[in-house]
């Protein structure tokens, strides 16, 4: 019996899933071709490559509507009244699709930590060296630092520090037409004025053929006459997001340690990993709604209240999770709230449907 509720659970998971991820997929192509100046061609490759993400965030309402149409169907059929009768009871039926949807929990998790990653780097790395024909872009972590390139240099960044326009620890490597070094300049801070860069606190080294050793000297400040400002540099804030789990734990705790105000990046790390278990949230709001019997009214009416029911969980969600940004809420607390005031509910909900 447990395996034939799985199986039920699965031929209807797998197309809801399916089904909304293409729903979904079609509504962001067609709003894409209407809005971007890009060719077609190019908007359809890189919604591919946001095909990843689609099928994480869409998983959630795939598992309720899998959940609901796979007790409502036992139910219609008659044999939720035979799983009843052989001792098969409700505590069972929650426990068997609660362990299956673990099981997608846990793949979810995987996937969010291993693949996904890769697929947003080259979605990021197509839509600036193809779409915005900027073929010098470059951006790529490596452990404890991030390597940005940009026409003729290339910077080393520990860490930056988006409220306050700052980068912390900051190598600027100029390179000549034939990728020779010819200038190192290396910083303690870089911070964004009005007037432009500038660099506090570090050492100019020139690398010049008619010296025979390179040429030193130490500054307070210095001017950094670069076309990149804050907005460019924020791609790394995006790019934090593809770190695999426990990279990303890493650079939040180096950054921590530069003094950059780290809570939006830890709010992104929690609501990572919670966001693969809102699917076992789901699937137990969504027993109750199955399980309220034909004379409350058909499928269509339970589905109808349970995605309601989902969409007051992703509001409350987004809620959450601006006030962790805003400081708030612990960021663990903003990412986890809204499933754990769900679960309950959820909880509440079946042992009143079993009294």
């Amino acid at each position: 019996l447990e395996r034939y509720l799985s199986a039920a659970f699965l031929r209807n998971f797998l197309p809801a899933w399916l089904g909304l991820v293409v729903l979904f997929y079609t509504q962001e192509m067609i709003a894409e071709l209407l809005e971007q100046p890009y060719p077609a061609s190019q908007i359809l490759y890189r919604g591919l490559l946001t095909l990843p993400q689609i099928f994480l965030q869409m998983s959630p309402p795939a598992v309720l509507a899998g959940t609901v149409m796979t007790l409502a169907g036992l139910g219609r059929t008659g044999e939720l009244t035979g799983f009843l009768s052989v001792g098969f009871g409700r505590p069972r039926m929650v426990m068997t699709l609660s362990t299956v949807v673990t099981v997608i929990c846990l793949l979810l998790l995987a996937f969010q930590d291993r693949l996904a990653p890769l697929f947003v780097r080259k979605r990021t790395a197509y839509t600036w060296q193809v779409m915005k024909k900027r073929p010098d872009f470059f951006l790529d972590f490596k452990k404890d630092k991030i390597w940005y390139r940009s026409k003729n240099m290339i910077f080393n960044l520990r860490s930056f520090d988006v409220a306050k326009k700052t980068i912390y620890g900051m190598t600027v490597y100029t390179l000549d037409e034939n990728f020779k070094l010819v200038q190192l300049v290396d910083a303690n801070r870089g911070v964004f004025t009005p007037d432009g860069w500038k660099l506090m606190d570090g050492t100019v080294t020139v690398f010049d053929a008619g010296h025979t050793f390179p040429l030193s000297q130490k500054f307070e400040t210095k001017d950094l006459a670069i076309n990149e400002t804050p907005r460019d540099f924020q791609e790394i804030e995006k790019e934090v997001d593809t770190l695999r789990l426990l990279d990303h734990w890493r650079y939040i705790r180096r950054s921590f340690g530069a003094g950059v105000n780290t809570r939006a990046f830890e709010v992104s790390f929690h609501s990572r990993v919670a966001n693969c278990f809102i699917p076992l949230v789901m699937c137990l709001l969504g027993v109750p709604f199955a399980l309220r019997g034909q004379r409350s009214g058909g499928v269509g009416r339970d589905l109808g209240i349970a995605f309601g029911v989902t969409f007051f969980y992703w509001m409350f969600y987004s809620v959450g999770l601006s006030l962790g940004k805003n400081g708030d809420l612990p960021p663990w607390l903003a990412a986890w709230m809204p499933s754990f005031i769900f679960l309950g509910l959820a909880v509440v909900l079946i042992r009143r449907k079993r009294a």
